[in-house]
């Protein structure tokens, strides 16, 4: 599989366990049913991808380490996430 359409299955299935909502690291693993040591990957094929594209953001900038910081959809997110639950729904 190309790695390209890897990565974008992989910020797809995040924006959609993101939601509208905000979620720490910890619960984004276990919503994709990824393995919670997997910490260092998470953040390399999910987390980077998913902001390098602008559709995630942290919810504390000031502190991108914090022990409770958490990542929420952008307005772009937003807009990404509706796509694909319209898609979906057509789909369906």
């Amino acid at each position: 599989m190309n790695t390209k359409i890897k990565t974008n299955e992989r910020v797809e299935q995040l924006v959609l366990a993101i939601g509208e909502g905000a979620h720490q690291r910890r619960e984004l693993i276990d919503a994709l049913g990824l393995r919670q040591k997997g910490r260092r990957n998470f953040c390399d094929n999910y987390l980077k991808p998913a902001s390098e594209a602008g559709y995630i953001k942290m919810q504390f900038l000031d502190v991108p380490s914090s022990p409770i910081q958490a990542y929420r959809l952008t307005a772009k997110g937003l807009d990404f996430l509706a796509e694909l639950l319209q898609s979906k729904k057509e789909q369906a």
